[in-house]
């Protein structure tokens, strides 16, 4: 959808190995050059979802869409994707469902066509082989559909979106490295790591609150929720006798002018605010009542452990050994058969029980 120019995704990760050499006006004409690419086409890859919070005539709710967002992001983590590919994927799908009316019973289906879309397209933008086959996603993702109709559900897709040509929209992910690179070219003392800003950016992705504001609101929003946290420690230090930096006034100009160069009104960036403060207030009370080490319980029948580990046939019993004191010659001979055991039934490493729990870090 963006022109391969200054404005294209690709381009920004193609320049950024020369960027270094550009005087810091060259710099900013190509950034801005690529905010305004970004501003022409911002519309086409907006969804615009008015899903109902209960179905009434089996349409899909809001709570399907963000199952389907959280079923995306744990194929991201299982496979470790890169961030692209996971804010691609959930754009593609909320611009399915702004287009199509769909039935709670493909919902699983479209998810992972979407994300074998996304792959693909991160594929032929980096110029790299995929990794991932579409055997391995419908596996993961246990979306009780094959690899066929995934095939035939992306090209669907593909044509109801317009995606022939192989170039994708600029997401909010892409917006968001656009703002921080033209904020630390303006206010290079702002500490904001990416990585923290595209973990935000996933947090607020997953929620259906955030679906319809605008990609420059949500990636402005985000950035400045980071930049809130630094505005406060020099608030600070201020207070306690130091000097407010000057970044300080340059973050809330650049907040100004970029805010007017998008055309974002004040009651539009408001709103957005307050959508995303709720759902990372909300993710962050969930991270907070939950365990650091989370028990996963694996439940497998009977026939399941012994196709596992044949323990039909093992005892924990071992025959009685009588001790002869006085006559030593006369100690009797130990008979063990194969099919016995010395292992205890307390200490074995293999539970009796069917269920078998099973412990992860993340």
């Amino acid at each position: 959808m963006l022109r391969s120019g200054a404005g294209h995704p690709d381009a920004a990760r193609s320049q950024a190995s020369t960027s270094r050499q550009l005087s810091p006006e060259e710099e900013a004409q190509r950034l801005y050059a690529t905010l305004n690419d970004y501003l022409l086409l911002e519309h086409k890859a907006q969804p615009r979802l008015c899903l109902p919070v209960e179905s009434e005539n089996g349409e899909v709710t809001t709570g399907a869409r963000d199952g389907a967002a959280h079923v995306l992001r744990c194929l991201k983590v299982w496979f470790d994707l890169p961030a692209d590919v996971l804010i691609n994927a959930i754009n593609l799908f909320d611009r399915f469902l702004t287009k199509m009316k769909v039935r709670p019973c493909h919902v699983p289906c479209i998810t992972v066509s979407c994300m074998n879309i996304a792959l693909e397209q991160y594929a032929a933008e980096t110029n790299t082989k995929r990794s991932i086959s579409v055997e391995e996603l419908v596996s993961i993702s246990q979306s009780a559909c094959t690899a066929g109709d995934v095939v035939r559900m992306s090209r669907v897709l593909v044509d109801k979106l317009s995606l022939a040509g192989g170039a994708r929209a600029a997401t909010a992910l892409d917006w968001l490295r656009l703002l921080r690179a033209v904020l630390l070219l303006h206010a290079p003392a702002a500490s904001v790591q990416e990585e923290e800003l595209v973990q935000l950016l996933e947090i607020v992705s997953c929620d259906a609150a955030c679906v319809n504001t605008r990609t420059s609101e949500l990636a402005l929003v985000v950035l400045y929720y980071k930049l809130e946290e630094q505005l406060a420690e020099w608030s600070r230090a201020s207070e306690e006798g130091g000097a407010l930096p000057e970044d300080a006034y340059v973050l809330i100009d650049f907040a100004r002018q970029l805010q007017a160069h998008c055309n974002m009104s004040e009651a539009a960036l408001s709103h957005a605010r307050t959508r995303v403060r709720h759902v990372v207030s909300r993710y962050e009370r969930c991270e907070a009542r939950r365990d650091q080490r989370q028990r996963l319980v694996w439940r497998l029948s009977e026939r399941t452990l012994k196709v596992l580990r044949p323990t039909d046939r093992l005892t924990s019993l071992l025959p009685t050994i009588e001790e002869q004191h006085f006559a030593v010659d006369a100690t009797p001979t130990r008979n063990r058969s194969g099919s016995e055991c010395s292992e205890n039934e307390e200490t074995s490493d293999w539970p009796r029980s069917p269920v078998l729990p099973v412990y992860c870090d993340n």
